[in-house]
């Protein structure tokens, strides 16, 4: 599981790199040295992201890596799997889920529900509800695992309930003060934003 912050920003290059190879920049492309994978994802349709066309092709995939996509040679292969009639595609982001409960319990941290549909990131913390303590949230989910990655918004109505509780009223200064040490403790913890 990645670990969301501002501070750790190693997402970005391996999905740069995940959009770089299905677009053709990085890999092995025709005429290059044979490819070795541990999996071959072999004629399906390579939906890339960027807005290219649709094209048919395989993609190669050696540890965590995808080491060449579209047409190449391959030296030696584990796994091969028969992707025609099938789309192959960037794992999906569910923006807006309620999954903030489920995958901090073991029976449900798998998150198998959000990736049997393609969705490899979730956003928790929607609709202002979820947990407030984003650093005691992350650090079950590192060490407990998930099934997805996992970036948390501050759920400003979870907030405002943990400072002030159920009353129906205006808050006072000394409780927005407390309220905004709270998003600000959440923000430096790893939040991506306020829900």
């Amino acid at each position: 599981m990645m670990r969301w912050n501002q501070q750790r920003w190693d997402w970005l290059g391996a999905g740069g790199l995940v959009l770089m190879c299905l677009t053709g920049f990085v890999g092995a492309a025709r005429g290059q040295q044979p490819v070795e994978a541990d999996i071959l994802l072999k004629g399906g349709r390579i939906v890339d992201g960027t807005g290219a066309p649709v094209r048919k092709g395989d993609v190669a995939i050696r540890g965590d890596r995808i080491v060449a996509v579209g047409e190449f040679a391959v030296e030696r292969v584990d796994w091969i799997i028969d992707c025609r009639g099938l789309m192959i595609a960037p794992g999906f982001i569910d923006l807006h889920t309620h999954c903030d409960g489920p995958i901090q319990r073991a029976e449900t941290r798998a998150n198998v529900n959000y990736l049997t549909q393609g969705c490899t990131t979730v956003v928790t913390g929607n609709c202002g509800s979820g947990p407030v303590d984003v650093e005691a949230f992350y650090a079950t989910i590192e060490t407990y695992g998930a099934g997805t990655n996992v970036a948390h918004l501050i759920p400003q109505g979870a907030v405002r309930g943990h400072v002030i509780g159920s009353k129906q009223r205006a808050a006072t200064d000394a409780e927005i003060e407390k309220m905004q040490e709270l998003v600000g403790r959440g923000m430096r913890a790893g939040a991506w934003g306020m829900s």
